[in-house]
């Protein structure tokens, strides 16, 4: 019959969409955050924090940097009760936009000169600002990328959103070379606010993507069976400690060995070795180009390898390469440090890009947002330290050989941890995770 009633057509799978809208997220929050790390290394020491010793703003300036991380794990909590209770969607909107408006901000913001001691009062607070929200970023954008994903490949879709990270980076850092190409004067009067205030345009794209975005069907089911709790971090302490300490371990190297082997690179280079500051930030670039294409490869190799013992595997050889890299480090050479760095963000890549779907395979649905929140910010806590403390440990033992012996050690750790992993843990609930729970 021509005017039958024809069947409702089925709904678009939300994956690919999720995934685009974790990635692009991503990308936009830790342009964002890597943003001020490239920036700490160039320009705040002087203008936020002048000081007769050069050692000394370089502190203050990678001291700011980490207080960014302190307000992380607090973020994670806070957002990540929010996540299980009201959704991933709905956090996720929120802490794009806090994250792009602290950013925009510190592009307006006055120096010393201009207001004197509020200049690094105000300065922190926006760090701060930047790192709550981040807190609650990680953990959104990998369930939605997770709990949207086919099954059998969360693995895979899993690693999408961590790309980007070297996404974010290169484009902070390519913009911070691209106006550092200005006279020195200029870029230090109003040059280096450029790519701060660029975020607000970033932030406006970011929402728009992710404002189309469905609810995952793992928070659904949770709803539909009315399974949140009240207080999932408290739930959490009591049914998952083992799986958070050993996530904890695990992701231990993500940041700290990150900045190790890029962010402090940059400091080490131009200040220790006498390089031109180009060549640590174009081996930023380098770093970046390697991770995001390892990204992507060793996502797809884990759909048929156990994500856990590619993570182990990852961690391990970074610790094993601490010494060799710091050794072509001090070669002064580019092209031998840019190979050195890129060795070691392949073997980090390892742990980074299963890292969503291994974590989130710890912990029920409804407590997941706070579970895998905790380990990676918890994590990033003490990675957030990490240039602080080498750039401590260059002052006083004056060798590169301590910085690789603190690299070794996180890596071991990490490794350590991610073969402590293991299947989620035991619930009522079934959730689509349990098929990725044998290998991980």
């Amino acid at each position: 019959m021509a005017n039958a009633i024809q069947p409702a057509a089925p709904a678009r799978p939300q994956h690919r969409r999720a995934a685009f809208a974790a990635f692009s997220g991503q990308a936009i929050e830790y342009y964002d955050f890597y943003l001020y790390g490239t920036a700490a290394a160039l320009v705040i020491g002087p203008l936020f924090f002048p000081s007769d010793s050069a050692v000394a703003g370089t502190l203050a300036a990678f001291a700011t940097f980490a207080a960014g991380f302190l307000l992380r794990p607090i973020g994670a909590i806070v957002f990540g009760h929010l996540g299980d209770k009201l959704g991933r969607k709905k956090v996720l909107v929120t802490t794009l936009f806090l994250m792009g408006g602290a950013t925009t901000l510190i592009g307006a913001l006055p120096t010393y000169d201009a207001i004197g001691v509020w200049a690094p009062i105000l300065l922190v607070f926006l760090r701060c600002l930047q790192g709550f929200a981040l807190g609650g970023e990680w953990g959104g954008a990998s369930l939605v990328a997770v709990e949207h994903s086919p099954k059998g490949k969360e693995a895979f879709f899993g690693s999408m959103p961590q790309l980007g990270s070297p996404a974010g980076l290169m484009l902070s850092t390519a913009m911070v070379l691209l106006f550092g190409l200005m006279p020195s004067e200029a870029f230090l009067a109003w040059g280096w606010r450029i790519p701060f205030l660029l975020s607000a345009l970033l932030l406006l794209i970011g929402l728009m993507i992710r404002a189309k975005l469905d609810e995952t069907p793992d928070f659904k089911k949770v709803q539909t069976e009315n399974a949140q709790v009240k207080f999932p971090i408290v739930e959490l302490f009591k049914t998952c400690k083992g799986p958070l300490l050993a996530g904890l371990a695990a992701a231990m190297l993500t940041s700290g060995g990150y900045f190790l082997v890029n962010t402090f690179t940059v400091s080490y280079a131009t200040e220790e070795l006498g390089l031109d500051k180009s060549m640590g930030l174009t081996g930023q670039l380098v770093t970046s180009a390697v991770q995001a294409v390892f990204i992507v490869v060793i996502g797809t190799w884990a759909i048929r390898k156990p994500p856990r013992l590619i993570a182990a595997g990852g961690a391990l050889l970074v610790a094993a390469w601490a010494f060799p890299l710091y050794g072509l480090m001090n070669t002064s050479v580019p092209a031998a440090i840019w190979f050195g760095q890129a060795v070691a963000t392949i073997f980090q890549t390892g742990l980074w890009a299963v890292l969503p779907a291994l974590l989130a395979a710890q912990f029920p649905a409804r407590l997941r947002y706070t579970g895998i929140s905790l380990c990676y910010q918890g994590a990033s806590l003490l990675g957030g330290f990490t240039p602080f403390v080498a750039t401590y440990l260059l002052d006083q033992t004056g060798s590169s050989w301590s910085i690789a012996t603190l690299l070794l050690v996180l890596g071991v750790i990490s490794g350590i941890g991610c073969i402590a992993c293991r299947r989620a843990v035991a619930t009522k609930e079934a959730t689509s995770l349990d098929a990725i729970a044998p290998s991980v």
